[in-house]
């Protein structure tokens, strides 16, 4: 399978879940760099299999500085435990109602 035809399958499969669709793309997206070509993005950017949402986020993904790509790669990072249980007890009474 082509990576672009991977893509349009995630697309497609992930259409109505952004959590998901950000994490196809982590595949392709790492701290190094990516496995796209900016031609291989405007391909995928005018492919019709793609959401307007899809289209959008593809090309910020791909983009240095990007918000978008920072989500991505923090995706593929580990998660420092003692960052979750800070989180945690700081949120802890979060939904009580008093």
């Amino acid at each position: 399978m082509e990576w672009s035809d991977y893509i349009v399958m995630a697309a497609q499969h992930s259409k109505n879940n952004t959590q998901l669709w950000f994490r196809y793309l982590r595949k392709y997206i790492d701290k190094c760099g990516t496995l796209f070509s900016k031609q291989d993005v405007e391909n995928l950017y005018h492919n019709d299999a793609l959401t307007p949402f899809q289209r959008v986020s593809i090309r910020a993904a791909f983009e240095p500085d990007s918000q978008t790509r920072q989500h991505i790669i923090s995706l593929n990072l580990k998660t420092n435990p003692s960052k979750l249980l800070l989180v945690r007890e700081k949120y802890e009474n979060a939904d009580s109602f008093e």
